[in-house]
């Protein structure tokens, strides 16, 4: 204790077995570039096993589904599995760092992949709906990864977010490798991938860097977003989310239908998921020049015209071409929303869960709605 105004970590406290990120510490002392770095890798590898993950779930999904309208029932357990995951990954978070949080989030995924890849080979279609709901899990912890961006410093998101787009290049590669290996197997060979992927992400999670640097009891309480900025920032991002999640379960029906093979749809994949995490490099200049609103606004306006596009397709070019819109617009309202959050205020931990888990129940929404 140094004059009654501080404490260092010591023996004997419950949290000094794990990192002191997690602290509610000022803005100023959040992660510094090092860590910005490997989150950056973290949720590449995340968004790896998410493009994966959702590029074969609808195909492994209809021979298996007991009925037709349950083909939609993993993907909607993949979002609930998200939504689930919200407030754990929250409070977790705050309580005992980055580095315990994204690490556990990580085992979720790949015990998930690995279920998921054993129901398809046995036929299994509740044990499929099991595993997709942890694969799930392991993607609402990921997500906070762009939080933590966020609050590492006003720009920060932006190349968190951005770093999604190196895995959509890498997938398309991936998959056609377990294609040429597993034949028809290759969809479920791409969920065990999907597990190992987030192996990898334990070894890079557990690598974030631990600040050792003591408590200031005094500071001022930060200052939280208004109720209205909340409420806004929730309901543009979930109308993103709707229709995206939408978009993305009806996508590969659809090119399935048309006749579009395997590697053929893991390349439109593959250029949508791009478009999602490309406004990353570049958004950071125009929330600074129009606001996260404004930013945010323009990115539902271009995910809807997308949306709309895809329903009147059906060539690969076509089919691409909308996906990309659809992907383009919905990154820009999401990291558009979350600017608008972060800019000017620091949300509290239970903020951020109510914000991602209202994310992930519009995703179910649209995912029901359109997803057959």
């Amino acid at each position: 204790m140094q004059g009654g105004t501080s404490f260092r970590m010591r023996a004997g406290q419950l949290f000094c077995a794990c990192d002191s990120d997690g602290l509610p510490l000022a803005v100023g002392r959040e992660p510094d570039r090092v860590s910005i770095r490997v989150m950056a890798l973290a949720f590449a590898l995340s968004v790896l096993a998410q493009i994966l993950t959702v590029s074969v779930l609808p195909l492994v999904s209809a021979p298996l589904a007991p009925m037709p309208k349950a083909v939609a029932w993993p993907y909607i357990a993949l979002l609930a599995g998200g939504a689930l995951s919200s407030f754990p990954a929250s409070i977790l978070l705050d309580l005992f760092g980055r580095r315990a949080a994204f690490a556990l989030g990580a085992s979720l995924g790949l015990a998930g992949g690995m279920m998921s890849y054993w129901a398809v080979m046995h036929g299994q279609f509740v044990s499929l709906v099991i595993g997709v709901a942890w694969l799930g899990m392991a993607q609402g912890f990921g997500l906070f990864y762009r939080h933590a961006g966020a609050m590492a410093s006003l720009g920060g998101a932006g190349p968190v977010f951005a770093a999604g787009m190196g895995a959509a290049v890498l997938a398309p590669a991936l998959m056609g490798g377990i294609e040429t290996l597993m034949g028809p197997w290759a969809a479920a060979g791409t969920l065990a991938l999907a597990g190992l992927v987030y192996l990898l992400t334990l070894g890079v999670a557990i690598r974030l860097p631990a600040r050792k640097i003591g408590h200031d009891t005094t500071q001022e309480q930060p200052v939280r977003p208004s109720v209205a900025v909340m409420l806004g920032a929730t309901a543009l991002a979930g109308l993103a989310w709707a229709l995206m999640t939408g978009v993305m379960a009806h996508a590969p029906l659809v090119m399935a239908g048309c006749g579009i093979g395997f590697s053929a749809s893991a390349v439109a994949m593959a250029l949508h998921l791009m478009a999602m995490y490309a406004p990353g490099l570049v958004i950071g200049r125009w929330v600074a020049a129009w606001g996260g609103l404004r930013v945010a606004l323009s990115g539902v306006v271009l995910l809807l015209a997308g949306a709309g596009l895809l329903f009147l397709q059906t060539a690969f070019l076509g089919l691409s071409l909308a996906l990309v819109v659809a992907g383009a617009g919905w990154g820009i309202a999401t990291i558009g929303a979350s600017a608008w959050m972060h800019q000017s205020a620091q949300p509290s931990p239970t903020m951020l869960a109510l914000h991602d888990m209202s994310l992930f129940l519009a995703a179910i929404s649209g995912a029901a709605s359109l997803g057959f």
